[in-house]
């Protein structure tokens, strides 16, 4: 079997996610190929497609035209010519499509089917599911939008923009597609599963899980004291960890993240008023920042940007002594993982990934939508009271589960089922 995987890029979790199983695919002997948009990596393996400047020019319009809302309706929109794509497609049995969003269109996507092509959906995302956002917003008041699935009319980031009702265009052209393509989508867990099982637009189609996967370079098991070395962090010091791709997507957390450490100082001092002036307790974040800032009391804070390497990413899980992850509607941020292998304490509202791999007590605590009290005094509790018990079986369950070679296994199976059919 000859594979082609076509992904955004290899920034976020969508590319390295991609990156990932490409090469665990030619490490298990297939042939397989990944095409990235806009990005160029040293390998042979993967190719970078661009975007053409009319579609570009045309697009960057539409998103000006939008203002803030640049994550909504990119669905029918595509920056690149499929040309560039097909060239590849010819020459693989299995197609692996992650995000769709600024590449394929769903004419681009019909042409693939219409080849008789095996063609896999990899959503990380609702993109496939909604009439209009690509993520699954959940907001801090605890309220889903429960029209997201049907038109996307009432919903409040698009109260200003929805015009033309496109989100209702948009609605018709995915039930129309799925009902006629019926694709295969391979999620990432039971939790995104389910809203896919329930949408009016994907409950027709084939929904898979196949688990995501922790590369091996960010799991590697190093000793506190030189991960914290690296980064010039005191022994004695409590390290808060939180890090996302964009501190400003309003479903990563962030924007909260400053509410729940002002609690969690309160909490403290309402236990003890000597607590934080006798341990000092550091918030340590990285990723792109833009408008977030920490002014939270006797908490210091550094903020270490974009991580260049595995190396260093491994090196910081394994410095902290918690993980935070407030996301509010993130379904599988690779962070929760990435923090779970490394048998780093977690932190995590009920939502997406964190609702199968945290265990409360265990590996962390799980959160219900959206408690900021009770997320400030789960961080007491992990760092002063250490109210966690270790459980070896459960811990080497999850790191099987989030393996290369566990994911890449399950996608081969499901294609040499396909090829019998």
């Amino acid at each position: 079997m000859r594979f082609l995987l076509v992904a955004y890029n290899d920034s976020d979790g969508v590319g390295q996610t991609a990156v990932n199983l490409n090469s665990t695919l030619i490490n298990l002997g297939y042939k397989s190929k990944l095409i990235l948009l806009d990005k160029t990596v040293n390998s042979k393996d993967i190719f970078k497609i661009k975007r053409s400047f009319i579609k570009r020019a045309f697009f960057y319009f539409f998103e000006f035209l939008k203002k803030r809302y640049s994550d909504l309706f990119s669905f029918g929109n595509s920056t690149v010519n499929f040309k560039d794509i097909d060239k590849y497609a010819n020459e693989a049995d299995i197609i692996i499509v992650y995000t769709l969003h600024k590449i394929l269109n769903l004419n681009m996507l019909a042409k693939l089917y219409d080849q008789k092509k095996i063609v896999y959906l990899r959503p990380l995302d609702m993109e496939l599911a909604t009439g209009g956002c690509h993520v699954n917003f959940l907001y801090e008041s605890g309220d889903e939008c429960k029209k997201y699935v049907t038109g996307c009319g009432k919903c409040p980031k698009l109260n200003k923009l929805n015009l033309f009702d496109l989100s209702k265009k948009i609605f018709k052209d995915k039930k129309k597609f799925m009902d006629k393509y019926k694709p295969t989508i391979l999620l990432e867990n039971k939790f995104t599963k389910k809203f896919y099982d329930n949408s009016p637009i994907s409950k027709n189609g084939k929904n898979e899980v196949v688990y995501l996967t922790v590369r091996e370079s960010r799991k590697k098991i190093i000793d506190k004291k030189e991960a914290r070395d690296m980064f010039q962090l005191g022994d004695e010091e409590k390290i808060l960890l939180f890090g996302t791709y964009n501190f400003d997507a309003p479903h990563k957390g962030g924007r909260i993240l400053g509410e729940i450490l002002n609690l969690f100082v309160d909490y403290c001092n309402q236990k003890n008023s000597n607590l934080l002036k006798k341990n000092k307790v550091k918030l340590v974040t990285f990723g792109r920042k833009q408008s977030f800032e920490l002014k939270a009391s006797q908490i210091s804070w550094l903020h270490l940007n974009e991580i260049k390497s595995d190396k260093e990413l491994n090196a910081l899980y394994r410095s902290a002594d918690v993980f935070l992850s407030p996301s509010t509607g993130c379904n599988a941020p690779s962070t929760i993982r990435e923090s779970i292998v490394n048998n780093i304490p977690t932190i995590a509202f009920d939502n997406g990934e964190a609702s199968e791999a945290i265990v409360n007590k265990v590996n962390g605590f799980l959160i219900s939508k959206f408690d900021k009290k009770k997320f400030a005094a789960a961080i007491f509790d992990t760092i002063f009271d250490k109210n966690l018990n270790d459980n070896k079986e459960w811990n080497n369950f999850l790191k099987l589960r989030y393996s290369s070679k566990t994911e890449a296994e399950m996608i081969i199976n499901k294609a040499l089922s396909d090829f019998k059919k």
